[in-house]
């Protein structure tokens, strides 16, 4: 397999990532949007914020020569209420971004996503781990969390 299939295959493992995020999100009831599992969690609406700026930070890195990040963890972001259909409209840019990371990737060559970033603490990687940690396993964890969150909603035992 050459390096332009495995990076079509990485945009479509992008793409169903982000597909079943959205699904899961579906499930969040109208007026717990805000609902947080304690005072430090990130609530439903923040969680989709945060998936947003990861998104935005790895257009700046792919589609740019910007080779640093400053990596923001989303649970230090103040706790704000956002309206209904601000929250709609977070929900369609995550749909928007799907698509629009699934171009990115794909217009990716060899030289651009094994190209070295330096990121928090002078730490070098690829943009390709970049990709893998940042973004897709990072949204993979967040989809964890969301789901036990609907768990805990619906009054389901989690299961260890």
């Amino acid at each position: 397999m050459d390096t332009k299939e495995n990076i079509h295959r990485l945009a479509s493992f992008s793409s169903k990532i982000r597909e079943v995020t959205l699904k899961r999100l579906q499930e969040v009831p109208e007026d717990f949007t805000h609902w947080r599992l304690n005072n430090t969690a990130m609530s439903f609406a923040q969680i989709v914020q945060h998936l947003i700026h990861v998104d935005e930070l790895f257009f700046s890195l792919a589609e740019s020569k910007e080779n640093e990040f400053q990596w923001t963890l989303g649970s230090e972001e103040p706790h704000v209420a956002i309206d209904k259909t601000t929250y709609e409209s977070m929900l369609e840019k995550l749909r928007n971004f799907q698509q629009k990371r699934y171009t990115v990737i794909c217009s990716l060559d060899t030289l651009k996503i094994n190209a070295v970033i330096t990121g928090d603490n002078n730490e070098k990687t690829t943009l390709w781990w970049f990709i893998m940690r940042k973004v897709l396993e990072h949204e993979i964890y967040h989809r964890g969390q969301i789901a036990a969150y609907l768990k805990v909603l619906r009054g389901e035992q989690l299961e260890f």
